[in-house]
């Protein structure tokens, strides 16, 4: 059985601080090998309805950037103490890290025990110099590819990503279930030709069995959505830690 690695994926703050980081070390030690913390925006331009739901009933209960990386501190300081190697990454935008100060929002990210960023609205040429400075303070920066991108366009974003590089599954929003189609293969196919890094293929990836289609194809795949919408059926009263961790051992079964 060829391995896949799967990047889970939470709402920093979502369904409230305690919660969101008992969710995050349940995905992390049921098996994931990433963990995409998303630090809420009030007006998210890639996200579907669960995800833009999720930002906002954070936001309403207080969240803000500290409180943010407050929670990474403390999800590393967790993975460290249980021996679990899953590697944190932000994903966020660009607002977010403007109203920080990008530098202070970079130095304080890598004090946090965070790996990599995923900043969507701020892509190569267009980055306010994000690439350069998050390898200043030894953070990956990871370029996205979407089904538009030019060849050219593939291997200048893929030179200056991080190890690996985030293919979009489709043109849309997140939350819509993706067809693992021949179409789509072949747009892998595609960007392999122009790509030599290790691919996270992401946007409606939300079953074991899309995930088992996905083996041997690419080495990691993104589950997001799927992810908060599982979180936000949970009842406040349960243990998320042992739900997630079920959850996430459930989508990675073979």
């Amino acid at each position: 059985m060829k391995e896949i690695a799967l990047m889970g994926h939470i709402i920093a703050g979502y369904p409230n601080f305690q919660k969101s980081l008992e969710a995050a070390l349940g995905i992390a030690l049921g098996g994931a090998s990433f963990l995409e913390v998303q630090f809420p925006f009030s007006d998210p331009n890639a996200d579907g309805e669960i995800i833009r739901n999720a930002c906002e009933e954070s936001l309403k209960l207080g969240f803000n950037t500290d409180l943010g990386f407050e929670l990474i501190e403390a999800i590393h300081t967790k993975l460290l103490e249980n021996g679990c190697k899953t590697k944190l990454l932000i994903m966020t935008y660009g607002n977010i890290l403007f109203a920080y100060g990008i530098e202070s929002f970079l130095k304080r990210a890598k004090e946090s025990g965070v790996f990599a960023l995923i900043v969507p609205d701020l892509s190569l040429q267009n980055d306010e110099n994000l690439f350069a400075l998050a390898k200043k303070f030894g953070l990956e920066n990871i370029a996205l590819l979407a089904p538009y991108t030019h060849d050219s366009r593939i291997k200048q974003l893929t030179k200056k990503s991080g190890s690996f590089v985030y293919v979009v599954a489709r043109n849309g929003i997140t939350g819509d279930c993706t067809q693992i189609t021949p179409e789509l293969l072949a747009y892998i196919n595609k960007v392999k030709k122009s790509c030599n890094k290790s691919i996270a293929l992401g946007f409606g990836i939300q079953s074991k069995e899309q995930i088992a289609a996905l083996r041997g194809v690419v080495p990691i795949v993104v589950i997001g959505s799927a992810f908060v919408k599982y979180i936000a059926q949970i009842d406040l009263t349960k243990d998320f830690f042992l739900e997630l961790q079920a959850f996430t051992k459930r989508l990675l079964k073979a």
